[in-house]
C-alpha cells in the first residue's frame, strides 16, 4: 500500500468518525443486552464496547488536551476491549473463559506500556506493542470462532475472519510505516496515526455486525431447539425424533418405553413428584449415548437402538429397564415396560411404531416391568 494515499486522510476527522462508530456500536449492544440477557457472553461484549468508547473518547480529547497519561489509559482500554472478546466468545460457546491467560496478558501489556511511556519518549515502541498485541489477540479470536462456531455460525465466522484479516493488514502496514519517518505526536499527519483510527472505524462496524449475526443465529437455533425438544425432560419430542430418524441409519430397532402405573405416582405423591420422575428418567435416557431417546407424551418414551443383532437388542433393552428401576427418586419406586420392534424389512416408522406398541401392550398384560419383542 502506498502510504502517501493515507496522508490525504485527516486524522481529526477519522477520530471523530471512529468515536461516532464506537458510540453507535455501544448503543446497539446496550439494546441487545437489555432485551436478550439470556445470550451468554453478551455482557462481556457490552463491557468491551464500553471500554472501546472510553478509549476513543480519550484519543479524541488528545486533539484539544494533549496528555501522556490520557494516551497511556486510552491504549490500555482499547487493548482491554480487544482482550475481552476471546472471553466473550468462550462464554458464548459455553466454554470455560481463560481468565488466567487474560490476566497474564494484561499484566505483561501494562508493564510494557508503562515502560514505553515512562522511560522512552518515542512513539515507535508503543506502536509496535499495540500492533503486536492486536495481532496476537486477533489470531486468538479467529481460532476460537472457527473452532467453536463453524459451521453453525458460518456468517459470523466469516465476518470475524474478514475483520481480523483487514486488521492484520493495517497493523503490518502501520509497522512498515514506522520505517518511513519519525512520528512524535498523535495528531501528526502520518500513516502511523491515520491507520489505527481507520482500522478502528472499520473494525468497530464489522465487529458489531458480527456480534449481531452471532446473536441472531443463537436465537434462531434456540427456537429450532425449542420446537424439537421436550421442555420437561430435555429429550427430543416427536417432531425432533422424526427429524433425527430421517438422518439416522435405517437399521437397528425401535423401542417404546412406558412407565408402569404412573397415574398412581401422580395420585399418591402429586404431579410435581410425577414431573420429577419424568425428568429423572429423561436424564437417564439422555445419558445413554448409544441411542436416540425421545418423549412422545405423558410417560411414554420412544428410543432408537443402533444394535443390529436381535440378542444385542434384547440385552440392551434389559439394561435400560434395570437402569430405570434403580433410579434414586426419593423413595418413589418406578419400573418400566418396553416394547421392541427390530427393523428387519426396511424402515417405515409407522409400521415399526405399531409393532413396538403391540409388544409394549403384551409386556403390560404379562405383568409389567419387562421387555417384550414383536412376534
Amino acid at each position: 500500500m502506498d502510504a502517501s494515499i493515507l496522508l490525504k486522510l485527516d486524522v481529526f476527522t477519522l477520530m471523530l468518525m471512529a468515536l461516532g462508530g464506537y458510540g453507535l456500536g455501544f448503543i446497539t449492544l446496550s439494546i441487545i443486552w437489555l432485551t436478550h440477557r439470556e445470550i451468554p457472553g453478551l455482557g462481556l461484549w457490552w463491557w468491551s464496547s464500553l471500554c472501546a468508547l472510553a478509549a476513543q473518547s480519550l484519543f479524541f480529547l488528545q486533539a484539544f488536551i494533549p496528555n501522556m497519561a490520557g494516551i497511556w489509559l486510552a491504549n490500555l482500554l482499547i487493548t482491554f476491549c480487544i482482550a475481552l472478546m476471546p472471553l466473550a466468545l468462550q462464554c458464548f460457546f459455553d466454554k470455560t473463559p481463560s481468565w488466567r491467560a487474560f490476566a497474564l496478558f494484561m499484566v505483561v501489556y501494562v508493564l510494557l506500556l508503562s515502560w514505553s511511556v515512562l522511560f522512552n519518549d518515542e512513539m515507535a515502541p508503543r506502536v509496535l506493542l499495540a500492533c503486536l498485541s492486536y495481532m496476537v489477540l486477533g489470531a486468538v479470536i479467529v481460532l476460537l470462532i472457527w473452532r467453536h462456531g463453524y459451521p453453525a455460525y458460518l456468517p459470523a465466522v466469516l465476518v470475524f475472519t474478514v475483520v481480523n484479516i483487514l486488521l492484520y493488514g493495517f497493523n503490518l502496514v502501520r509497522m512498515g510505516a514506522l520505517l518511513s519517518g519519525e512520528v512524535r505526536v498523535l495528531m501528526d499527519q502520518h500513516a502511523v496515526n491515520v491507520l489505527p483510527f481507520l482500522s478502528m472505524l472499520m473494525g468497530n462496524y464489522l465487529s458489531t455486525f458480527g456480534v449481531l449475526l452471532l446473536c441472531t443465529q443463537y436465537r434462531a437455533l434456540a427456537l429450532r431447539q425449542q420446537a424439537s425438544q421436550d421442555p420437561l425432560t430435555g429429550l427430543l419430542n416427536r417432531r425432533g425424533f422424526m427429524a433425527r430418524c430421517a438422518k439416522a441409519s435405517r437399521r437397528g430397532a425401535l423401542v417404546v418405553l412406558d412407565l408402569d402405573d404412573f397415574k398412581q405416582i401422580n395420585d399418591r405423591h402429586g404431579h410435581e413428584a410425577g414431573d420429577r420422575v419424568l425428568a429423572a428418567v429423561g436424564t437417564y435416557l439422555a445419558g445413554q449415548r448409544d441411542l436416540v431417546a425421545s418423549r412422545f407424551g405423558g410417560e411414554e418414551f420412544v428410543l432408537l437402538l443402533p444394535q443390529v443383532e436381535a440378542t444385542a437388542q434384547q440385552a440392551r433393552c434389559e439394561q435400560i429397564r434395570q437402569g430405570v428401576a434403580t433410579l434414586a427418586l426419593d423413595g418413589i419406586g418406578v419400573t418400566a415396560s418396553l416394547g421392541l420392534a427390530p427393523c428387519t424389512q426396511g424402515w417405515h416408522f409407522d409400521t415399526l411404531f405399531s409393532q413396538a406398541d403391540r409388544a409394549l401392550y403384551q409386556a403390560k398384560r404379562s405383568g409389567k416391568n419387562r421387555v417384550c419383542q414383536n412376534a
